[in-house]
């Protein structure tokens, strides 16, 4: 069975060209940078050497209806944004369209997936001491990053990705590992 709503570029192309005041549902769009329409969140891996139509349909972004179907409302680019997982599973289901724009408005932005995966590895860092007690320790006997790089690939080689990434406790595991291996 098809998908009886728009492809994503036909909702980009819908909303890029409503008149001024509709872009309460679209703060962050940009035809030619796919992100998630509510939070901006976006990936620098989906325009890589592709045309804006092609990035928009290769990003992970999820149509959702401003209107649910459950609700009376339709399969149109008019009711449907590109929202992020996060943003589409915290999105109301709701009768009237303005809870979806008031939604918006008050949603918080988001950086980059990549960014956001920096960001994990800064945390879990910030959660296991000794591994910076080993950093210290390479630079001090004259080692460089690139070692300790090299130290957490191999142990990043001997876990799982669970759910598409990474999960924190796996990024801890492994710079403990490191640290071990790194300390004298």
């Amino acid at each position: 069975m098809t998908d009886p709503r728009p492809p994503k570029w036909a909702i980009v192309q819908y909303w890029a060209n409503k008149p001024p005041g509709h872009d309460v549902f679209t703060p962050h769009l940009d035809p030619d940078n796919p992100c998630c329409f509510a939070c901006g969140w976006f990936s620098e891996r989906w325009t890589e050497g592709r045309s804006p139509r092609k990035a928009w349909e290769r990003a992970t972004l999820e149509r959702a209806h401003i209107v649910p179907a459950g609700l009376e409302g339709f399969n149109a680019a008019s009711n449907i944004i590109l929202l992020c997982s996060p943003c589409h599973r915290d999105s109301p289901d709701w009768h009237d369209p303005w809870e979806m724009a008031v939604w918006i408005s008050n949603r918080d932005e988001r950086p980059s997936k990549e960014m956001e995966h920096v960001d994990a590895w800064l945390q879990a860092a910030g959660r296991v001491p000794l591994f910076k007690v080993a950093l210290s320790e390479v630079v001090a006997r004259g080692g460089s990053a690139e070692e300790a790089a090299g130290v957490m690939r191999q142990h990043a080689r001997r876990a799982v990705v669970h759910s598409g990434e990474l999960s924190q406790g796996t990024m801890e595991a492994i710079l403990r590992a490191t640290a071990r291996e790194l300390l004298p």
